[in-house]
């Protein structure tokens, strides 16, 4: 999971600039905070594509993904929760990295992650379970209307510890 710590944070110097009691919009954010999430607008799209290419792979793939998600599984889920965020997702079609007519479809592709029972949240299943399946080809077939022609998780806002910085 990613997170991008400074974009939730206002140094002192912001607070006086923007003191709490600047107006709110219908999220409860505030036009300054707005600004600041809007720095951030690549990497929340990126969240958002990735997420959904982690869903695309089979398990002998998400394996391959152990030195950057450390426990895909887990990731699987915990990448897609991150990505849709109400302030990290909205920030993204506000920005018109994706366009807003396929907002309802993403959420929906979340909502059937989500009803995934738990007990099927498991290595053995995820390439013969029907469920798993049918999710498999809905994140493709999102990618594609997207117009994402790579499968390939982008490390950009990665960090990457190798063996040899662990010891």
């Amino acid at each position: 999971m990613k997170f991008n710590f400074n974009i939730f944070s206002k140094s002192k110097q912001d607070k006086e600039i923007h003191p709490i009691t600047e107006d709110y919009d219908d999220s409860g954010v505030t036009k300054f905070e707005m600004e600041e999430y809007d720095k951030n607008e690549n990497f929340f799209y990126t969240n958002i594509v990735n997420s959904l290419i982690l869903y695309t792979y089979n398990v002998e793939q998400l394996d391959k993904m152990t030195p950057i998600l450390i426990d895909p599984l887990t990731e699987l889920y915990e990448e897609l929760d991150y990505a849709f965020l109400p302030v990290l997702f909205e920030t993204v079609f506000r920005n018109k990295l994706i366009d807003e007519s396929f907002k309802e479809e993403l959420l929906l592709f979340k909502k059937k992650v989500d009803d995934i029972p738990v007990e099927l949240w498991d290595w053995e299943l995820l390439d013969t379970n029907e469920i798993w399946i049918k999710i498999r080809i809905d994140a493709e077939n999102i990618l594609n209307r997207l117009n994402i022609k790579t499968r390939i998780y982008n490390t950009d806002y990665t960090t990457i510890i190798s063996n040899t910085e662990k010891k």
